[in-house]
C-alpha cells in the first residue's frame, strides 16, 4: 500500500527513492503515459482527423472521376456517364470542404436549424401540389400520383421528409429558443403529411430508425421519448386525416374534387400546426419546473418496456415467430410490385421490393464480373440491359453500396465507406450535445435509405444528409480544436474549388437544356426540342444524349437524314446505348435498319420495343422512340 501510494504521489519520486526496482518504475510510469498523456494525445489527433471525410470523399470523386480519361481501357460505357458521376459527386464534395473549413463548433446548431427549415420549405411546396392542385399542381405519369415534386421522386421527397422530421422533433425538444421549439413543431405537420402523400414504405422505415438511432444515442431518453410522445398527436391526426381523404390518394379524382378536399385538408393542418407550436411552447415552459421522482422515472422506464414487449408480442401472434416472419418478409419482398392505380393506401401495407432483389442479383453478378476495379462509374445500366431477367428499365441498382462494389470495385466501395462513416464515429464524442443524437439519427436514416434507393444522385436529399454529416463532425471537435490549415491555405483551397464550381455550372447549363429537350419531347414540341437539343450539344460537347435527342426531334420532324446523322454522332460518342441504334434502325432503311436494329436487340434483348420490331418488323412498332424518355428508375 505504501509503495502504491509513492507511485501515484504528484511529486513523482524516482524509483530509488520509492523503494522500487528501476524496471518496474519504468514499466508503471509507461502505463501511466499511456494511460493519461499519450491516449489523450492520440484521442486528439484522431477526433482533428475527422476533417480527413472531406479528403476521402474527394478521393471517391476522383475514383468515380478516373474512368473518363482511361475510355481506351473500355472501364466506363462511355465518355458522358463517368463525367455526369464526377459532377454530381464534386458538389457534394465542395459543399463539404466549405462547410468544414469556414465553419466551427459554434455553427453546429444554426446549421441544423438552416437545414431544418430548408427541408421544411421544400416539403411544404411539396405538400402544396397536393392541397392545392388547380395552382400548383404537377401530374407526373411514372409516379402514379404519388408526391414528388420537388425532387422529382417520390421515394427521395420521403426520405427528406423523413431526415426533416427527425431534425424538427430534435430541435422541437431541445432548442435553445423557445420561438425555434415552436416553429420546429409546427413544422412536423407539415413534413410528416408530405412523408405520407409519398406513399414511400422506405421512407417510412427511414423514419422510425432514424428515431430509434437518436434515442439509443440520447443520454436522457427517457426524457425525450417523453417529449415526442407530447408533440406526436397533433402531426399523427394530421396523418390520419389525409389517410381517409380519398379523393387526394386516386388519380382518377376530378380536380374540382380533389381541390375542395385539399382547401380543407390545409386548413385543418394550419390549426394542428398552432396546436403542435402550442405544445412545443408548453413543454419548454413546463419542464425546467417539474421535477420527476426517480421512482416515477423507474416506473415510467417498465411501462415503455412492458408497452414494447406487448407489442412485439402482438406482432409474433398475429405473423408468427422470427423463421415465419422472416420467410414471409422474404416472400412479400420479392412479389411483384403492388399496383399504383388503386387507392395508394394499400401500397403502404405492401412489402415488396419493386424488383429490388433482381436489381441487387445483378449488381453482384457484375461485381463477380469484374472484382478488382469494377464495370466503371455508371456502368450499372448497361450490364442491368443485358443481363436482367425481367422486362423492366432501370439506370441504378437501387443500393448505393452494391452499385459502388459493381462500378467501383472494393476499393471504391472502401472510400465510400469511410467517408460516411467518419460522421458516425464523431457523433459519439458529442452524443451529449443535446441536438446532436437527433443529428445522429436523420444521418443513418439517410445511410439507411441509401442502401435500398438510388439517393446519392438525388443532389437535394444528400446535400442536406452531408450538412448534417457535416455538423455532427463539427460538433466531435474539441472545444479548444483548431484546423490545421492556415487561414491562407484554407482561402486557397477555397480558390481551388472555383474551377470545380465552375466546370459544374458549365455542366449544369448543358444538363438543363437536355431536360428541357426531354420534357419538350414528351410535350410534342419538337422544334422547341431540337433547339433545347442543340443548346446541350454546345454546353457538354462530350456527351450523347444531345445528339440522340436531337436525332428524336429531327426524326418526329420527318427529318430522316438529318436524324440519322444525329444518331450515328450519339454513337460516336457512345456505342453502348441501345437507343441510339434503335432511332438509327428507325431513321434507316432496309439492311442498314436491320443492323442497326440487331445491335441495339444485342445490347438489350429484353427490351419490350426491340423485341416487338424484331417479331413484327419496324413498321409494326410506333415510330415515337421517346416513348422510354423519363420511365428509367
Amino acid at each position: 500500500m505504501e509503495r502504491a501510494e509513492l507511485i501515484l504521489d504528484t511529486t513523482d519520486p524516482g524509483p530509488e527513492q520509492a523503494g522500487l526496482p528501476v524496471r518496474a518504475s519504468r514499466r508503471t510510469r509507461l502505463l501511466l503515459w499511456l494511460g493519461e498523456g499519450s491516449w489523450d494525445t492520440l484521442r486528439r489527433r484522431l477526433l482533428a482527423l475527422a476533417d480527413i471525410q472531406a479528403v476521402v470523399i474527394a478521393g471517391f470523386s476522383v475514383a468515380r472521376f478516373a474512368p473518363a480519361g482511361l475510355r481506351a481501357t473500355a472501364w466506363a460505357p462511355g465518355r458522358a456517364q463517368p463525367i455526369l458521376e464526377a459532377q454530381r459527386t464534386l458538389v457534394y464534395v465542395s459543399a463539404l470542404l466549405a462547410l468544414l473549413l469556414l465553419a466551427g463548433r459554434s455553427s453546429v446548431e444554426p446549421l441544423l436549424a438552416g437545414t431544418s427549415a430548408g427541408i421544411t420549405l421544400l416539403c411544404a411546396y411539396g405538400l402544396g401540389t397536393r392541397l392545392f392542385p388547380e395552382r400548383l399542381g404537377i401530374f407526373d405519369p411514372a409516379s402514379g400520383y404519388r408526391l414528388s415534386e420537388p425532387i422529382g421522386y417520390w421515394n427521395g421527397l420521403g426520405l427528406l421528409a423523413a431526415v426533416g422530421a427527425v431534425l424538427a422533433a430534435s430541435f422541437a425538444a431541445n432548442a435553445s429558443a423557445r420561438a425555434w421549439r415552436a416553429l420546429a413543431g409546427a413544422g412536423l405537420v407539415v413534413l410528416l403529411p408530405t412523408l405520407y402523400f409519398t406513399f414511400s414504405r422506405g421512407a417510412w422505415l427511414a423514419l422510425a430508425a432514424g428515431l430509434a438511432a437518436a434515442i439509443a444515442l440520447e443520454a436522457r431518453r427517457l426524457r425525450l421519448i417523453a417529449l415526442w410522445l407530447a408533440l406526436a398527436p397533433a402531426p399523427a391526426v394530421a396523418v390520419w386525416l389525409a389517410s381517409r381523404e380519398s379523393s387526394l390518394r386516386r388519380d382518377d379524382t376530378a380536380l374540382a374534387q380533389a381541390s375542395r378536399a385539399g382547401h380543407h385538408l390545409a386548413l385543418v393542418f394550419l390549426g394542428l400546426a398552432a396546436a403542435a407550436a402550442a405544445t412545443a411552447l408548453a413543454a419548454a415552459f413546463v419542464e425546467p419546473r417539474l421535477r420527476v421522482r426517480p421512482r416515477a422515472r423507474g416506473t415510467y422506464a417498465v411501462a415503455l418496456l412492458v408497452a414494447a414487449a406487448v407489442g412485439l408480442s402482438l406482432v409474433l401472434v398475429r405473423y408468427g415467430g422470427p423463421d415465419t416472419l422472416a420467410q414471409r418478409a422474404y416472400d412479400a419482398f420479392n412479389a411483384p410490385p403492388p399496383s399504383t392505380s388503386d387507392d395508394l393506401n394499400s401500397r403502404l401495407a405492401s412489402f415488396s421490393g419493386s424488383w429490388r432483389s433482381n436489381m441487387w442479383r445483378v449488381a453482384w453478378h457484375d461485381y463477380e464480373a469484374h472484382p478488382w476495379l469494377g464495370s466503371g462509374a455508371g456502368s450499372y445500366d448497361r450490364y442491368w440491359d443485358r443481363n436482367r431477367d425481367i422486362a423492366y428499365s432501370v439506370r441504378d441498382a437501387h443500393s448505393l453500396y452494391l452499385e459502388t462494389l459493381a462500378e467501383l470495385g472494393p476499393l471504391g466501395l472502401a472510400l465510400l465507406v469511410a467517408a460516411l462513416g467518419i460522421p458516425l464515429v464523431a457523433a459519439f464524442r458529442s452524443r451529449r450535445s443535446p441536438l446532436v443524437p437527433a443529428a445522429f439519427g436523420a444521418y443513418v436514416a439517410y445511410l439507411l435509405h441509401a442502401g435500398v434507393d438510388w439517393d446519392w444522385e438525388l443532389a437535394g436529399v444528400t446535400v442536406a444528409a452531408l450538412l448534417v454529416a457535416g455538423a455532427l463532425v463539427l460538433a466531435g471537435r474539441p472545444p479548444d480544436f483548431k484546423p490545421g490549415a492556415s487561414r491562407r491555405r484554407r482561402l486557397a483551397v477555397l480558390a481551388a474549388l472555383a474551377p470545380v464550381t465552375g466546370f459544374v455550372v458549365f455542366a449544369l447549363v448543358g444538363n438543363n437544356a437536355a431536360d428541357s429537350s426531354t420534357r419538350a419531347l414528351l410535350a410534342q414540341r419538337f422544334e422547341a426540342a431540337a433547339s433545347d437539343a442543340r443548346k446541350a450539344v454546345r454546353w457538354t460537347p462530350w456527351s450523347a444524349e444531345p445528339w440522340l435527342l436531337l436525332g428524336q426531334a429531327q426524326l418526329e420532324q420527318g427529318e430522316r437524314r438529318s436524324a440519322r446523322a444525329s444518331f450515328a454522332r450519339a454513337i460516336s460518342k457512345d456505342d453502348g446505348d441501345w437507343e441510339s441504334w434503335y432511332g438509327l434502325a428507325l431513321a434507316s432503311d432496309g439492311a442498314a435498319a436491320r443492323r442497326a436494329l440487331d445491335r441495339a436487340l444485342r445490347l438489350d434483348p429484353r427490351e419490350p420495343v426491340l423485341v416487338t420490331a424484331r417479331s413484327y418488323g419496324l413498321a409494326g412498332v410506333a415510330p415515337r422512340p421517346t416513348a422510354r424518355i423519363g420511365v428509367r428508375r
